[in-house]
């Protein structure tokens, strides 16, 4: 192999080590977020005692409107740090990979807003399929980002079906609405704060950088 081919297929190296590293890296924070903010959401709809499905729907179609935004500057800071355009092919897949599930969440949400007493299901029903879709979403948006958002993901989607086997998800709201908040605090709020924890605490050191200057040979 020529010096010069030798020093391009390096350096090529390095850079995919560093961005795989910055990718994982800028979960961390945003994962972290997100759960910070459902913990919230969902402290508020229990301190507050928001007890109808019009102001649970609305509280966390807020409480998602703001992580999808915080994760969007997250990401808007890292590509500044980076040097490197917001709206890359890497990018454009995986909103792709999320928007199938966003609306259909959306859709349940505006279902149990604009119609309660003839909604698909009760509030705590909507928490589960909340839970299940956002699942889904994350595994296909995991084919174009690190494994470990795949088996989040499909943890979400396990839950999902053994609460749907467990609860019957068109009873009455009645006490269900203080369960649905703490559902959500659990898995959106908790959740994404463990995930975050697990991806500091296992994040490796950036890697020294990598001499890719061709040597003379004596």
């Amino acid at each position: 192999m020529e010096p010069a081919q030798a020093a391009a297929e390096l350096a090529t190296i390095r850079t995919l080590m560093e961005r795989a590293a910055l990718y994982r890296r800028a979960l961390a924070p945003m994962t972290l977020t997100v759960g910070a903010i459902g913990t919230a959401a969902g402290g508020l709809g229990l301190l507050w005692s928001v007890n109808s499905p019009i102001g649970f729907a609305t509280l966390w179609v807020l409480a998602a409107g703001a992580a999808l935004l915080a994760a969007f500057l997250v990401v808007r800071r890292q590509s500044l740090q980076a040097a490197e355009p917001l709206w890359t092919p890497p990018t454009r897949r995986v909103f792709a990979a999320l928007a199938p599930a966003l609306c259909l969440g959306g859709a349940l949400a505006l279902s149990e807003a604009l119609n309660p007493a003839n909604a698909l299901v009760s509030p705590l029903g909507l928490a589960v399929a909340w839970i299940g879709i956002y699942g889904l979403g994350l595994n296909a948006a995991g084919f174009f980002m690190t494994r470990g958002i795949r088996w989040f993901g499909f943890a979400f989607v396990a839950l999902a079906g053994l609460l749907t086997l467990a609860i019957p998800l068109r009873q009455p709201t009645g006490n269900t609405l203080a369960q649905a908040h703490g559902l959500m605090i659990v898995t959106f709020g908790f959740g994404h704060l463990a995930y975050g924890i697990y991806l500091r605490l296992t994040e490796r050191p950036s890697a020294p950088p990598i001499d890719a200057t061709p040597r003379r040979r004596s």
